[in-house]
């Protein structure tokens, strides 16, 4: 039989909806094309409490949330019979307001196994090809930009493609990648290992060539990561960040003040690449543009180092390591892919992006 809850998603998924939005005393909001849509409202005598039992339950979590906690979870939906059965899967968070529960549900549609069809850019996908000495590549961007389904579609195109043993470590797990002519080993914070940090230390005897690091968050974490790429692994991340130069600054501030300067040269050491990465909204489907910086060059890390990120904007705009997000944003307006104003609203550099 089904529930509000059930009725919400089946509307999500035929809407094709990215978030579903549910909170105790307020209506339902969808997300679609990246705009807030008012769906419904609970119909009267529905507890909200009803629809967190039942994702708590599903995802096989702790049957309950308590005050000031939140979860994210995975949860699954199947419609349909027999061959026509399908699953859809959601990424939750659920956690406590002044008014009750909050529950934000993220779709997870299937992973694409070609990242250029998504418009990753054929110089990260080329880089990622070519690293067979390690190194870690960062996936930077503000929440919402994508960032886990590039990694996800780069680590489903290496299965793919090249016989190699792939490690995720994911919170949750975002995305089942298809089997292919490499081996994969998918493990989930909070389900099958209790860390990041753990699992990266766990998969240095698994013996992996690539390893997916769902997010840096902590300084353990970057620490095992680091030393995963130091030690020959192929590192793939992503941090929150809106310019590719801040990731060094942003990791050594994780740190206490007395190690900050060493971190950034531990990092830097092994950095192959950063890519930000926005998603523009247009009247038809959300737009991919990128800022991307290469930084396997010796010049390039020392200025990265010296915290010189004035002349590194500089080489990225001149094309010699890269490019700048309003590059990439200017480059979509100009073939009228989005709006100009789409453009401004999504730019990490609202003047000189007015000036160019």
């Amino acid at each position: 039989m089904k529930n509000f809850l059930d009725d919400i998603i089946d509307r999500a998924i035929e809407e094709d909806a990215s978030d579903i939005y549910i909170q105790s005393e307020s209506p339902v909001f969808l997300r679609v094309d990246g705009r807030m849509d008012a769906a419904a409202a609970p119909p009267e005598g529905y507890e909200i409490d009803e629809a967190t039992e039942r994702i708590l339950r599903v995802s096989g979590a702790r049957a309950q949330l308590y005050d000031r906690e939140e979860k994210d979870l995975s949860y699954a939906r199947q419609v349909g019979s027999g061959k026509e059965k399908k699953t859809f899967r959601f990424r939750v968070n659920l956690c406590m307001t002044k008014k009750g529960v909050s529950i934000v549900m993220r779709r997870l549609k299937s992973v694409e196994t070609n990242p250029l069809n998504l418009g990753v850019p054929g110089d990260l996908l080329r880089l990622v090809l070519e690293s067979s000495a390690g190194g870690i590549i960062f996936i930077a961007g503000p929440t919402g930009s994508g960032k886990s389904t590039t990694l996800a579609s780069l680590m489903a195109y290496l299965v793919a493609t090249k016989c190699l043993n792939c490690v995720t470590i994911e919170d949750p797990i975002e995305y089942d990648i298809p089997e292919g002519v490499g081996n994969i080993i998918e493990r989930e914070v909070g389900t099958t290992t209790l860390s990041f940090e753990r699992a990266l230390r766990a998969a240095m005897r698994q013996r992996p060539d690539v390893i997916l690091v769902g997010e840096v968050r902590d300084p353990e974490t970057a620490s095992a990561a680091i030393q995963a790429a130091k030690t020959g692994h192929l590192v793939f991340t992503t941090i929150h960040t809106l310019m590719t130069t801040q990731v060094p600054s942003r990791i050594a501030s994780m740190f206490p003040v007395e190690k900050q300067e060493w971190m950034v040269q531990e990092l830097t050491d092994v950095l192959l690449a950063v890519m930000v990465q926005v998603l523009v909204p247009t009247a038809r489907r959300l737009v991919l543009a990128t800022e991307f910086l290469d930084t396997k060059g010796a010049a390039t890390r020392e200025l990265m180092v010296r915290g010189r990120h004035d002349l590194l904007r500089q080489q990225q705009r001149s094309g010699q390591i890269g490019w700048t997000l309003n590059q990439s944003l200017r480059v979509l307006v100009d073939s009228e892919e989005v709006e100009e104003a789409d453009a401004r609203r999504a730019t990490n550099d609202p003047a000189l992006f007015m000036r160019e």
